[in-house]
């Protein structure tokens, strides 16, 4: 992404906490040895974390 907006990087740092939350759950870190349905669900739990934060910020412009 080149020049990320405000909002963009804290949709980013939003998905990031998710990224990590899941990783925590899952007990691993070495994404070599993801199955393909961890590596979909980390997927989708990024892009979901990023799109929903963006969602939430659309109203509420960060300064940037």
């Amino acid at each position: 992404m080149i020049d990320p907006t405000a909002n963009e990087k804290k949709a980013m740092e939003m998905s990031s906490e998710r990224a990590g939350e899941y990783l925590g759950w899952l007990k691993k870190t070495d994404m070599a040895e993801f199955s393909q349905k961890e590596w979909s669900d980390l997927i989708e739990v990024i892009v979901s974390g990023y799109l929903e934060g963006m969602y939430n910020l659309a109203d509420d412009e960060v300064p940037f």
